[in-house]
């Protein structure tokens, strides 16, 4: 299945590479640690260099992919219950421990360099060096939303079995869908169906 980017924040695509349905999860798209790779070139996280060297450090470290596609998915949960949480307006003190897990083991490869305008940014020691490590900048887009404004306006797709969740920047904050070609026409059809 293909990846899409609706949510208006990496951590939050990252949330959305599965359909969190009343069944369960479901369409599972990070079926292989090179999925995971394209996901991360695809939400903008890794450079195509650091995306050649994660090929190759897989291949190298085949187990640690392994463990470190496994690591995502748990990521993904962790994610999921704080966002969720958030948008309930509810406190989850496991949620909220997981994630800080997750930042405290993010922040230690965390570093300030240079961006290419001679500038100063946000960079990542040994990133494209070991698998799990473009696991970082997606745990530090998630604590950078969750510490914005922009948490207020954290929704979760009103569609039957989607479950993805959105930053909400419309003019009237009024949007209801992850996205309206998607889950908004199908809902629509299904009302006038029922019409």
């Amino acid at each position: 299945m293909p990846f899409r980017f609706v949510g208006g924040d990496p951590s939050l695509d990252f949330v959305n590479t599965a359909d969190w349905t009343r069944r369960g999860l479901e369409w599972d798209r990070f079926t292989s640690y090179d999925r995971l790779i394209e996901w991360a070139r695809g939400a903008g996280l890794l450079r195509p260099s650091h995306a050649r060297r994660l090929r190759r450090a897989a291949v190298r470290h085949p187990r640690q992919a392994a463990a470190t596609l496994v690591a995502a998915r748990e990521m993904r949960d962790v994610l999921m219950a704080v966002f969720a949480a958030t948008i309930a307006r509810r406190r989850s003190a496991l949620a909220l421990e997981g994630l800080n897990g997750l930042f405290t083991d993010a922040a230690a490869h965390m570093r300030v360099v240079r961006d290419p305008r001679g500038g100063l940014q946000r960079g990542w020691a040994g990133l494209g060096e070991s698998p799990e490590s473009l696991l970082w900048p997606v745990v530090s887009s998630a604590v950078d939303l969750l510490a914005s404004r922009d948490a207020r306006k954290l929704r979760m797709c009103a569609g039957r079995d989607c479950g993805w969740l959105y930053v909400d920047r419309s003019r009237n904050g009024l949007r209801r869908w992850c996205e309206m070609g998607v889950c908004g026409t199908a809902e629509k059809n299904r009302r006038r169906v029922r019409r």
